[in-house]
């Protein structure tokens, strides 16, 4: 017993002075709130703005606009951190914009589709979706034009989305590569409505131009015993049929596979691979600067 009081006295010395010193909290972002016209409700968003040096009054940045932000933000914040004062990475501080989700469904798919994940539709399944180009709509003519009365940005956009919102990234560049500079699209589902994505893509992607354009875009290959995809053969037609002619039309692109990751686990590593291999540079190169 003595040993006990022992432990819990120098337990309560510790916790007591502790909870008496001052305690200076970490903050990475602000949160912000935006009705929105467009999609008839409100919207929440955080903004991480870089730290301004000595000497760096009156400088602008870059933003990286994130989808699924509720989920990614934190760790993105991390990320652009850590490569913005790397030796081997060329990506300059950003601003990250965590778009928060209230209907993914509905926002990033681009047809309304009862279609399961391996192409079936069964009776009593209900059509959803087909809001993308609406959601579209609200991130670049409302919250573009509300962050950039808040922030320093400097006009270089980067789009980032995962699963649902891959499909997104991947759909706003077919659609309209001019809104974004770089973007990173993590899985895309292109499985939702059987492919559309690919069928729509195949038809207009000759009439665009991708000139000063960058995609990254990566698939988790590893598979799940007993479950039926068609999403591993609508990956490899779009690295095989759709990324050929959008180089032909002049987009840098990234395809990278893997294999030891599920879709649920494919998020962070790779936009952490992503921004690295985006803006990668060598070490002799960003030491000369």
């Amino acid at each position: 017993m003595k040993k006990l009081y022992i432990i819990l006295f120098i337990q309560i010395g510790w916790i007591f002075p502790l909870s008496a010193q001052k305690q200076d909290s970490i903050y990475i972002g602000t949160r912000h709130t935006l009705f929105s016209e467009i999609l008839n409700e409100e919207r929440k968003y955080w903004i991480y703005v870089p730290e301004t040096k000595a000497g760096e009054k009156g400088k602008a940045y870059p933003v990286l606009y994130l989808l699924d932000g509720d989920s990614f933000f934190h760790s993105v914040v991390g990320f652009t951190r850590f490569f913005s004062s790397s030796k081997t990475s060329n990506l300059p501080p950003c601003i990250v914009v965590a778009v928060l989700n209230t209907n993914r469904t509905r926002d990033f798919t681009p047809t309304c589709s009862a279609a399961r994940r391996d192409g079936t539709i069964c009776p009593y399944d209900k059509p959803a979706g087909g809001g993308a180009e609406q959601f579209y709509r609200f991130l670049i003519e409302e919250l573009r034009l509300e962050v950039e009365n808040k922030v320093p940005a400097n006009g270089t956009n980067f789009l980032v989305g995962h699963s649902y919102a891959g499909l997104f990234t991947l759909q706003t560049l077919s659609n309209h590569p001019e809104s974004f500079d770089s973007y990173i699209a993590i899985d895309p589902s292109l499985w939702w409505d059987r492919g559309v994505f690919l069928q729509q893509a195949a038809k207009n992607v000759y009439q665009k131009d991708f000139s000063g354009k960058h995609l990254y875009v990566a698939f988790a290959t590893r598979q799940r015993p007993a479950i039926k995809l068609i999403q591993f053969s609508l990956a490899d037609s779009l690295k095989n049929k759709i990324i050929p002619e959008m180089k032909n039309k002049h987009l840098h692109v990234i395809y990278k596979k893997f294999p030891d990751e599920v879709h649920g686990t494919i998020a962070l590593p790779a936009i952490f691979d992503g921004l690295k291999s985006l803006f990668h540079s060598t070490i002799s190169t960003k030491e000369a600067t």
